[in-house]
């Protein structure tokens, strides 16, 4: 027979809790690295008979993250013109899948009916196609970055930043 030796006991004294605190880095979901360009806004209703917006009785508001062109918008970076630019050329680019078989085929002719989402996709492909071909190559990494991928543009001195945002305007202004 082995000899076992005794378990050994913990050193914590006896009556006192353990307790765990959480790091100070660690605040979840109301972090502020989850809150970056968070922004909140009321629920509002919108009546299907007049179309106008009521607000919600109960104070409800909602969130939703901003797009970089929105916040170069808001701090007057580009103009409200160059912003609604941005958003045709995110709405188009949205509509469509990343990878699409028929980009190879130059001209497709697809009759739209109301309810094909394939036909409404490739046109929203074609559209987009259409913008990017009117910005100019020196704007077009900035116009990707900053709209289609939503990402800030790029860090550094001053004069690099004003740079590329004056590409980022006249890239907009292209498609504007």
């Amino acid at each position: 027979m082995s000899k076992r030796k005794p378990a050994r006991k913990c050193h914590q004294p006896k009556g006192k809790p353990v307790t765990i605190h959480q790091p100070q880095w660690d605040q979840g979901a109301a972090g502020p690295a989850n809150r970056e360009r968070l922004h909140e806004e009321p629920a509002t209703d919108i009546d299907p008979e007049t179309g106008r917006e009521t607000p919600n009785p109960n104070g409800i508001r909602r969130q939703r993250r901003q797009t970089w062109a929105e916040v170069y918008a808001k701090a007057g970076s580009i103009t409200p013109r160059q912003h609604a630019a941005a958003v045709t050329l995110r709405m188009a680019a949205d509509g469509m899948p990343d990878r699409d078989p028929l980009a190879a085929i130059g001209e497709v002719r697809i009759r739209q009916s109301a309810g094909d989402a394939a036909a409404a996709r490739i046109d929203a492909r074609r559209f987009y196609h259409e913008l990017m071909a009117r910005i100019p190559m020196a704007s077009m990494p900035v116009v990707e970055r900053v709209v289609v991928d939503d990402l800030p543009i790029w860090h550094g001195n001053s004069a690099q930043r004003e740079r590329h945002m004056q590409r980022l305007r006249d890239g907009l202004d292209a498609i504007a």
